[in-house]
């Protein structure tokens, strides 16, 4: 499956903005149509009108014909895009009501969805420019004869591709596949990151946020670019999808910088958005659960296919786990600092935000302390720190705790107790108690 690409820096996020949403295709189908008409109408008249008169293939009896039909397919164009309009808007605001309405923030982004509104779009101006081009009471010689073919052939296209995104529409609904989706995407990590010291001087020179609001992107090739091979520190304190109030620190160093320069490649957008990354995505998937998991859904399973997924992405950035007490750098340029960017900094936060949604459910508890304890004895047995089986453990021993204190009916608390055994055996439990 194809993923997203990552968009960097200040222009990256602007043309993500433009090109990433459901009105800018259609206004470029709309423009497209005016010389897409002009050009057909002239093909028409200097070739195949007289062509298609010679071989007694006109698609049309006489001109009032032709008149009507283009009439008729204006105002079938017409009701398509109102349709699709009114069945796109019913559809998300149902699936954002039971999934969540930061889901919605992807779902503009598909592609067949934004295809298909360009398309109906495109196909409403040329039927009615052809309707405007056609006299009802010329003759059949005179009639632009291509343009009532192609009219034809926008009709049928339409109908098809209307099919296939109303398909896609419904397959919104179906919650299974936005989690699948979220997790692959998500399972994409470009970052080479190993641990540093951190540097107890004080930085004479630093970046602060122009505004508050959410970090969008930390753009690393224009910083190594700004900076070149540089022997000097540069500190990075904030990771895409953290929360920034206005003055405060984003970047430290010991060397001077261009301020310009250096905020666009850390831009900061109004709200969280698909475009932060694999942040976004961990902290949606969690989202999706507690959703799930709240009385007015009580969608158990779902929430079980979220814990699932977590771990699967677990597993694919467990090389990013740096130590406790030292900072990631990138292995490349490790003069370069990227705070909260490592293991530790995607899923500390976002997995304690699990534990306290599915602390009272004894099934999604049990569920994910095993995935825990999955992923620590894989990597554990495959080289791994030890300080990230600590990690897993005090995760997996956090919600133990948690949903046995919630948990209503001793079998329950039972059932947790030996889920967490059987996930950390004694191997993992004594390497978890003896790591100080």
């Amino acid at each position: 499956m194809l993923r997203p690409a990552r968009i960097s820096g200040f222009l990256g996020w602007i043309f993500h903005r433009l090109f990433a949403s459901y009105w800018m295709l259609a206004v470029l189908a709309v423009i497209a149509a005016f010389p897409w008409h002009f050009a057909v109408l002239w093909l028409d008249r200097a070739i195949v009108s007289d062509w298609l008169l010679r071989h007694d293939l006109v698609p049309v009896a006489t001109a009032d014909t032709a008149k009507d039909f283009l009439g008729i397919a204006a105002g079938i164009n017409a009701a398509f895009i109102t349709l699709y309009f009114s069945i796109t808007l019913i559809v998300l605001s149902m699936a954002a009501g039971n999934l969540g309405v930061r889901l919605i923030d992807r779902w503009v982004e598909r592609g067949l969805v934004r295809v298909s509104l360009a398309g109906l779009s495109f196909s409403l101006v040329c039927s009615l420019l052809a309707m405007l081009s056609v006299d009802a009471e010329a003759a059949l010689e005179d009639t632009p004869l291509l343009l009532v073919i192609v009219v034809t052939l926008l009709q049928a296209i339409n109908v098809a591709m209307l099919s296939v995104s109303l398909h896609s529409l419904a397959r919104t609904m179906f919650v299974d596949t936005s989690i699948d989706r979220l997790a692959n995407d998500a399972d994409n990590r470009s970052l080479d990151l190993k641990g540093g010291q951190p540097a107890d001087e004080d930085y004479q020179h630093q970046l602060r946020a122009p505004r508050e609001g959410y970090i969008e992107d930390v753009d690393i090739a224009k910083l190594r670019a700004l900076f070149g091979d540089t022997k000097h520190r540069i500190v990075v304190h904030g990771a895409p999808g953290q929360h920034v109030v206005d003055g405060q620190t984003l970047v430290e160093s010991d060397t001077p910088f261009d301020e310009k320069q250096m905020a666009r490649a850390i831009p900061i957008g109004p709200y969280r958005s698909d475009n932060q990354g694999v942040v976004f995505r961990i902290r949606l998937l969690v989202e999706i659960a507690a959703r799930a998991l709240s009385p007015a859904v009580n969608d158990f399973y779902t929430a079980l296919t979220c814990a699932d997924k977590l771990a699967t992405i677990m597993e694919g950035q467990t090389a990013t786990y740096i130590p406790e007490g030292e900072v990631p750098v990138l292995v490349e340029a490790e003069w370069l600092v990227l705070t909260g960017q490592d293991f530790r900094g995607l899923f500390e936060d976002p997995l304690n935000a699990f534990r306290q949604a599915a602390c009272a459910y004894p099934s999604v508890a049990i569920r994910m302390i095993g995935n825990y304890g999955r992923i620590a004895s894989r990597r554990y047995h495959n080289g791994a720190p030890e300080g990230m089986v600590v990690l897993l453990d005090r995760l997996a021993r956090e919600l133990r705790d948690h949903a046995c204190q919630s948990a209503g009916f001793d079998r329950d608390r039972e059932d947790i107790r030996a889920a967490y055994d059987a996930a950390f055996g004694e191997e993992l439990q004594q390497i978890a108690r003896d790591e100080p």
